[in-house]
């Protein structure tokens, strides 16, 4: 009985650092993304070049989606992610792309 609950608060503990970890790593990133755009040289290269960013945006969403439907397939969990990360990266193609 005791085992149980030691291994039941082990899992739970496991499972809390695991989604303490994904959000650090994810806070670091946005942080070290911000840092570097609004840097004056990224800003003005960004707003040079935003098409094609828009664009390359795009393409890859697309071989992201595609990779995971049809390499990966949608019930495995990498191919699921895949998919989901496309569709963010070609939703993000679309806005810098089309003109609102």
């Amino acid at each position: 009985m005791l085992e149980r609950a030691v291994q039941t608060a082990a899992h739970a503990a496991s499972f809390l650092a695991y989604y303490a970890g994904l959000v650090v790593l994810i806070g670091v990133v946005a942080h070290v993304v911000t840092w570097v755009i609004t840097r004056k040289g990224t800003a003005r290269w960004v707003w040079n070049y935003w098409t094609v960013v828009g664009a390359v945006l795009m393409l890859a969403g697309l071989a992201g989606i595609g990779y995971g439907w049809l390499g990966l397939g949608l019930d495995t969990v990498a191919g699921t992610g895949a998919a989901g990360l496309g569709l963010l990266l070609l939703s993000a193609g679309l806005w810098m792309v089309i003109p609102i």
